[in-house]
């Protein structure tokens, strides 16, 4: 194999590999995660037609239907999480008791707009 050939396909080779390492990198890597943070009851009053956020200090699954979201604390900024996912497992959550700097396992998706976790 002579210099050129080599070269061409030493080029060839680590193109490649840049071009795979960058695809890997731009799958979402959320795909299989955990959030930490606290759990926030969103507690509807229908007569005035509000929702009252509220962090539950017993399990909340005799309460109003209602729904959740999850807030991640880093810093001053954190990210909100809309939480939904099977029944079995939004009972699990509402069962618990603990609802402060809970982890949380799921998949998370969205974007700047908005974040959703999916548990299991």
């Amino acid at each position: 194999m002579d210099l050129s050939r080599f070269t061409a396909l030493t080029i060839l080779v680590g193109l490649f590999l840049s071009v795979s390492f960058y695809i890997s990198k731009a799958e979402d890597p959320h795909a299989q995660d955990s959030v930490k943070g606290n759990v926030i009851c969103l507690i509807p009053n229908y007569e005035k037609g509000i929702v009252t956020p509220v962090v539950a200090t017993a399990p909340c699954d005799g309460s109003t239907p209602h729904a959740h979201v999850i807030v991640e604390q880093r810093g001053k900024v954190g990210n909100v999480y809309a939480v939904q996912g099977s029944p079995e497992a939004l009972e699990r959550l509402e069962k618990t008791s603990n609802r402060t700097n809970v982890v949380v396992k799921g998949k998370i998706s969205g974007s700047d707009k908005g974040w959703v976790i999916t548990v299991d």
